[in-house]
């Protein structure tokens, strides 16, 4: 199924590769570069996930070089996302995971609206 997030400058599309999977899933340093950061994971065919793609390419705009923005289409069998889904306890869409500076990953279990997630982006700029 086709990513919704590719083509945008902004949001970068993950898939298995990018991470190291350990004991636990983290996100490879590259991709880090010293800035916290948040991981989208969604199923393409989620209606949840497709509305809120608007707000996460307004705030991937607003907060730009401050914040990264990645995106997992854990229906990317190409990939291998599907992997990510079991090691990473995805069990609602979309499911969000906070990327601190070293590349772990903490699961985002806050409110889901615009100014939750900019509450919570501007507490990770610190």
């Amino acid at each position: 199924m086709e990513d919704l997030y590719s083509g945008s400058d902004n949001i970068f599309e993950l898939t298995k590769k990018d991470f190291n999977i350990n004991q636990e899933v983290t996100l490879k340093k590259e991709f880090c570069q010293g800035i916290k950061g948040i991981i989208i994971t969604y199923a393409p065919w989620c209606s949840h996930c497709i509305l809120s793609k608007e707000m996460w390419l307004n705030l991937s705009n607003l907060f730009k070089y401050k914040f990264n923005f990645y995106a997992l289409n854990t229906y990317n069998f190409e990939g291998g996302n599907q992997d990510l889904v079991k090691p990473l306890n995805i069990n609602i869409y979309p499911s969000y995971f906070i990327i601190n500076k070293d590349g772990s990953l903490k699961k985002y279990d806050g409110g889901r609206t615009e100014n939750d997630f900019v509450e919570m982006i501007m507490k990770n700029l610190k």
